[in-house]
């Protein structure tokens, strides 16, 4: 009878331990940052537009495509309150209301910016910033 006990209870305890032996899961996030350089301009002010122009010829069967790109760049001063980043490449960076809050913040204290922004000199700065949507949060400016 011993023996029998000793057998269910081997039995008991291999199936207790097979019932036990569960995977665990572990969940991460990962931020991806981008590192961005550029120059701070006033996105309130600043726009891109393209025109095109066609000319064509009836005698000659050619057809001209004439395009202008007229972009107005506004630089950053001391009462801009919302801010964008141009690329070299072009691009137009545009940041969050907590960044805008920050750039703000930088301006006020940053005695190379107010001196850039007082000989109207563009302020070229680098950015480390998290994607959100169309917009960046900045994570880290100089």
């Amino acid at each position: 009878m011993r023996f029998a006990a000793v057998a269910v209870l081997s039995i008991f305890v291999g199936c207790l331990s097979a019932q036990t032996d569960q995977t665990e899961t572990k969940s991460t996030t990962t931020t991806t940052t981008v590192n961005l350089a550029g120059t701070l301009v006033d996105q309130g002010c600043y726009t891109t537009r393209t025109q095109q122009k066609e000319t064509s010829s009836d005698q000659t069967s050619s057809q001209t495509t004439v395009t202008t790109k007229v972009v107005t760049e506004c630089p950053a001063t001391t009462t801009t309150t919302s801010f964008g980043l141009l690329t070299p490449e072009g691009k137009m960076v545009h940041f969050d209301d907590a960044s805008n809050t920050r750039v703000v913040e930088m301006m006020k204290s940053n005695k190379v910016w107010s001196n850039d922004i007082k000989t109207h000199k563009p302020v070229n700065v680098r950015v480390v910033a998290m994607p959100n949507g169309d917009l960046m949060v900045i994570k880290e400016i100089k």
